[in-house]
């Protein structure tokens, strides 16, 4: 997750920053929007833990469908609402498109999909 071969104290940095917790699974590299942009893949659990600013904070760990890398993502309050109302779970598809903050907004614009896991029939 926080593999950085000129920084030996990345996951320590990570989890002072509040953008880890010292539970996060060490093959699971956290996610930043700003940074790596969308995400896909499929949803492989949930997790949360207390910023010291923020307080509690939720994610969601996808794998993506590209790399078959394990990534946490933030939930923004709104990405949080739209996976309630989706009835995300672990299993289903997931499509978070960032747009970032359009002039004169406050917040980031992102855009959800939920494609609900299909059971095989037989």
């Amino acid at each position: 997750m926080y593999q950085d071969n000129n920084d030996k104290f990345a996951k320590l940095r990570a989890i002072a920053s509040g953008q880890a917790t010292a539970s996060t699974a060490p093959d699971v590299r956290f996610w930043n929007f700003e940074r790596d942009g969308n995400i896909m893949g499929t949803i492989t659990g949930f997790n949360s833990f207390t910023h010291p600013v923020y307080g509690e904070q939720h994610t969601v760990i996808v794998r993506l469908a590209e790399s078959g890398e394990l990534v946490s993502a933030f939930l923004s309050g709104w990405l949080q609402e739209g996976m309630n109302r989706k009835q995300a779970a672990v299993g289903d598809l997931i499509l978070i498109q960032f747009f970032g903050k359009q002039a004169g907004e406050r917040f980031n614009r992102f855009h959800l999909e939920i494609q609900k896991d299909q059971p095989e029939m037989f």
